[in-house]
């Protein structure tokens, strides 16, 4: 018997031989680069332009940051805001609102201390005319509640204003003449503010014949003030011109006081003669029996 023959089965195909390594063990240089190997003398290709690595990541984290560049970008610091409540403080105080501007400025001094907000110079400012102005209040209230307590001050108060007021009243408006005294007034005035004395010996509009005080604390009324220039000046008239009133040919008014000018003190009286039709008076009317 013969031996059996073992089973054959189908044959492996014979793999490729291997790019890297050509048949006879050679390397081959296109294996390496993938270009062919240079030639001395040949031109050169361009070389391909440098990129940048990928940065590394990891499973767990986003990529890696990029390199710090060279310094840091520049940027222009950021100037700080007026502070508004110092603003406020230097305007109560230049108004002089007193206590206002002093606590707005202690205000405004504690917020510019923060870097972002200026503006001390101004609360410093609002604080001293705070500080002046409530000094001032203070002095006025004071000066008003002693004025008020103090009767002797009141009463010295009211003489020197009545005297000071009767010197004015009796210069500006001519209250200060005497018996005799002549002045012009023009005949359509119905003001005292134009009068101004005059020399009797030339033309003039009109002369006083007589002057008289009223007494009484109260203003006795129109009515009593005019009845008093009948009595007092016609007597006056009789006894400066030499012939009654009731015969002459002059006309005659008074400038006396008024409710108004009563409380200050006003209690003069003046019997005032002129022409009747507003011409002028040529002389002095005394003892002319006009």
């Amino acid at each position: 018997m013969s031996a059996p023959t073992p089973p054959t089965g189908p044959t492996p195909p014979e793999q490729p031989a291997s790019p890297s390594t050509p048949q006879g063990g050679a390397t081959d240089p296109y294996a390496v680069s993938g270009e062919p190997p240079a030639v001395p003398g040949a031109p050169q290709p361009p070389a391909p332009p440098y990129a940048a690595p990928a940065p590394y990541t990891t499973p767990d984290a986003g990529p890696a940051a990029p390199p710090p560049g060279y310094g840091t970008p520049y940027s222009a610091p950021q100037q700080p805001r007026t502070d508004g409540v110092s603003v406020a403080a230097l305007v109560t105080g230049i108004l002089g609102m007193a206590l206002i501007p002093l606590g707005l400025g202690i205000a405004g001094v504690v917020r510019t201390k923060r870097p972002e907000r200026s503006g001390r110079g101004l609360a410093i400012a609002g604080i001293v005319l705070g500080a002046l102005g409530t000094i001032g209040w203070a002095i006025a209230i004071g000066a008003v509640l002693f004025v008020a307590s103090n009767q002797d001050f009141q009463d010295a108060f009211t003489e020197g204003f009545e005297e000071s007021y009767q010197e004015g009243l009796q210069e500006g408006m001519g209250l200060g003449y005497d018996q005799g005294d002549c002045f012009d007034l023009p005949y359509e005035a119905t003001t005292l503010e134009d009068i101004s004395p005059a020399d009797c010996d030339t033309p003039h509009t009109s002369q006083v014949v007589g002057v008289h005080t009223l007494e009484g604390d109260a203003f006795p009324g129109t009515d009593e003030i005019e009845a008093s220039f009948e009595d007092l000046c016609s007597r006056s008239f009789t006894v400066y011109v030499g012939i009654g009133y009731e015969d002459s040919s002059l006309s005659m008014y008074y400038i006396g006081p008024d409710e108004t000018t009563w409380g200050f003190g006003d209690r003069q009286m003046l019997c005032v003669v002129e022409n009747p039709d507003g011409t002028l008076l040529e002389d002095s009317v005394a003892f002319s029996r006009m």
